[in-house]
């Protein structure tokens, strides 16, 4: 793990069994899951997961129809129960007015239940290049489609959330680690969208929210720029299992990291719970 500091001894690149969507005590049973973004990708390996771990419903958003239909092949084939429900709507989450109408939508067809865990998945990568010089226009584009997409997303979909609604906002470990040469628009704008789901958790105590790293994945977000795969699309999908789990409660209002061990961070409940540990903050200053 060249570059990164574990928070546990152990770290993983690939699914192992204490995450194993079919353990008994990750039963997702009866639960309504909404996943924008999980028509490919790391949304995809998450709605499996879900699926995997006999959710009721599995919902998600996409922009491309012909993958979000082959998606939902795949997750009804990986269902553990056979009467599963897979939906999807193609939704552009940049347009509120689209979204409002998409999350109607799968609410209706999931016959009025209530959401019961929310996945922001959905993301884009703004032009890469130095803060010296990058295009004024370039850069309003690329702040306006990143989070944007989130905040409709949270207004679209709040209305319709349980009230003890679990929600996870699939975030990237350049909100917070050293800057990494010419992405800084990417980091910029997914420390933004980590503040607004800090607050999202302080106006909602009721709610669980948890911010996450979702390992190194080459995918159509990030394949152009060269990025190479350092961990299964899987380890985060079944990492986020566990997180919905009565055994990741401690983790409420936490920013995590999907390579680190849940055994052993479980060792370390109490004391994770009940600090500012995992938050980001101004190191040495806790205020």
């Amino acid at each position: 793990m060249p570059g990164y500091v574990s928070f546990t001894q152990t770290w993983h690149n690939k699914p192992y069994p204490a995450i194993n969507p079919t353990r008994p005590e990750l039963n997702a049973a009866g639960k309504f899951v909404v996943i924008t973004g999980g028509g490919s990708g790391i949304g995809k390996a998450i709605a499996v997961a879900f699926a995997q771990a006999g959710a009721t419903t599995v919902a998600f958003l996409g922009r491309q129809l012909d993958k979000l239909e082959s998606s939902a092949a795949e997750i009804t084939s990986s269902a553990k129960n056979s009467d599963i429900k897979v939906l999807f709507e193609s939704s552009d989450l940049s347009k509120r007015e689209n979204v409002d109408a998409s999350a109607a939508a799968l609410v209706r067809k999931a016959n009025g239940a209530k959401i019961n865990i929310f996945v922001n998945c959905a993301g884009v990568m703004p032009e890469v290049g130095p803060v010296n010089g990058y295009n004024e226009l370039v850069l309003r584009h690329g702040f306006e489609l990143s989070l944007i997409a989130p905040f409709n997303a949270v207004q679209s979909f709040a209305p319709f959330l349980a009230a003890d609604a679990h929600i996870y906002n699939i975030s990237s470990g350049l909100a917070h680690i050293k800057p990494v040469p010419g992405v800084w628009v990417y980091s910029a704008t997914k420390a933004a969208i980590a503040k607004m789901f800090d607050y999202l958790q302080e106006e909602h105590p009721e709610w669980h929210i948890v911010q996450i790293q979702p390992g190194v994945i080459s995918t159509g977000l990030n394949s152009h720029l060269g990025v190479a795969s350092e961990d299964e699309p899987e380890l985060v999908g079944q990492f986020t299992v566990w997180l919905a789990s009565p055994e990741a409660e401690f983790l409420k209002g936490k920013f995590v990291w999907v390579n680190w061990d849940v055994d052993e961070l479980k060792l370390r409940a109490d004391e994770i719970k009940n600090s500012w540990l995992l938050r980001i903050l101004l190191n040495g200053v806790v205020m």
